[in-house]
This record gives structure tokens, sequence and C-alpha cells, in this order.
């Protein structure tokens, strides 16, 4: 089970990295023919618009077939107009970087829903005593009424050692 969460994951990696190319290439107005994942043969594939989306048997991979990717491409008549080459250098740049970027946003995300679920670790641990007299607000005195009085030291909680 572990295995196969393993390269389901690896698979929503490589799509999401594919995906940032395809949507920064779309948003230049690029012409997009074809999003797979995986290498290899083709398991399934079904056509939206003028973009052939599909998974390879193959998990090692992925690609976004952009039209004009070089000048070097075929391309139809419809897709010269449209070809990644004939772009600016930033624009071209942008739709190139914009996988790897898709890896930082998710390692943010990752980070972000561990933080919320798992916690953070308390990197700066209570060194000072707790002194009793001053930690009254007004004339609410928990720690006093919970008995701890000035100079007193909290050794243990629950049985578990605390930091020196």
């Amino acid at each position: 089970m572990g295995a196969l969460l393993f390269l389901v994951g690896i698979c929503l990696s490589l799509a999401w990295h594919e995906a940032g190319h395809m949507l920064a290439a779309r948003a230049f107005g690029m012409k997009v023919r074809r999003f797979f994942v995986g290498r290899g043969p083709t398991v399934f594939s079904f056509r939206r618009g003028e973009t052939e989306y599909g998974l390879k048997a193959l998990p090692i991979g992925g690609f976004c077939d952009i039209a004009g990717l070089t000048s070097l491409d075929e391309l139809s008549a419809d897709e010269q107009p449209r070809a990644m080459w004939r772009y600016p250098a930033w624009k071209r740049t942008t739709v190139m970087l914009a996988g790897p970027v898709m890896h930082v946003i998710l390692a943010g995300a990752i980070l972000y829903a561990m933080a919320l679920t798992v916690g953070l670790p308390n990197l700066s641990p209570v060194t000072e005593p707790v002194v009793a007299a001053t930690s009254c607000v007004g004339t609410v005195c928990p720690a006093a009424e919970a008995g701890l009085r000035a100079g007193d030291r909290i050794e243990s909680i629950g049985g578990t050692a605390t930091p020196r």
C-alpha cells in the first residue's frame, strides 16, 4: 500500500509540475498540443479543446507539448503564430520556470498543512524560573492560587521532566 501511495504521489507531483508549464504557456497565448503524465505506451487519453490529456504506462516523467518549443518543430499553419519560439525571451523563460516554481508552491503547501495538523516544534524553551508573584494580572493570581510561590521551580509536568 505504501508503494502504491508513493507512486500516486510521484504522478501527482509530475502532473503538478507539467501543469505549471501548461498554465503559463496558455496564459501567454501559446498553443499546448498535449499534456501527459508518464512515459511509454498511452494508458488512456482524451481531448479537451485543442489539448490532448493523458496518462502513460511508466510514471517516470511527463511532458507538456507546446507548439514551437524550438524553431525546428514542425508546425501546422494555425500553430505558426502561436509557436513558443516566436514569443519574447522573458515569456519563454517564464514558461520554462513555471514547472519548478510549482514544486516550491507544493512544498510550501505541504509544510503549511503539516504545521496545521502536526504542529510546530517549540524552538525557544523556557529557561527562566517561574515567579508566581509577578504573574498576577490585576488581582487575579492563578499561579498563587495553584500553590506556586516566588522562587518555586517547575521540575516536571505529569511526570515528565522539564528542560533546565
